[in-house]
């Protein structure tokens, strides 16, 4: 029987059965597809904020003077790229059609204003671009924030079931 006087419960009688940790049994062995099976929704997000961050340095490149306020935009973009991989973790693609509908924009103008610096283009043509770039660089991640925001509101993600 457990003395409950002490300040903290004590069973002689079960001692090296339940608080000796050398016979608490091992954990199973994780294996890289478990983990990859996991994570990837993560790492997807991941590589969208750099993807992201990497569309703005470069639009933002391509300008006379650059605004160095626009980097305070990037914890928006992280959020958003996290957005992305949530969404496609689970698999909500519908949700995600306007933002990459946006983002398929965003890479056309990118790339463009990108071969235009190397091709010499107009600065003028150039700026326009970029300008565009910007846009929809900015509504792919309001949209995809607010996907997130409408999937979640409307589905939430639930723990999954215990495993007995």
């Amino acid at each position: 029987m457990a003395d409950f006087s002490l300040p903290a419960p004590f069973e002689p009688q079960k001692s090296t059965y339940i608080h000796d940790r050398a016979t608490r049994p091992k954990r199973p062995p994780i294996g890289w597809r478990e983990l990859t099976g996991r994570f990837w929704g993560l790492g997807m997000g991941v590589a969208f904020s750099v993807i992201f961050t990497v569309a703005l340095f470069e639009l933002r490149d391509s300008w006379d003077k650059h605004r160095e306020w626009l980097v305070s935009f990037i914890p928006f973009f992280a959020i958003a790229g996290l957005a992305f991989g949530h969404l496609m973790y689970r698999g909500k693609w519908e949700a995600l059609a306007v933002p990459g509908g946006f983002l398929l924009l965003t890479g056309i103008f990118t790339v463009s204003v990108f071969l235009g610096d190397i091709d010499e283009v107009s600065r003028d043509t150039r700026r326009i671009v970029a300008a565009l770039g910007g846009i929809s660089l900015g509504l792919t991640v309001v949209s995809a924030i607010v996907a997130l925001l409408w999937v979640e509101l409307r589905q939430p993600t639930t723990a999954p079931p215990p495993q007995l």
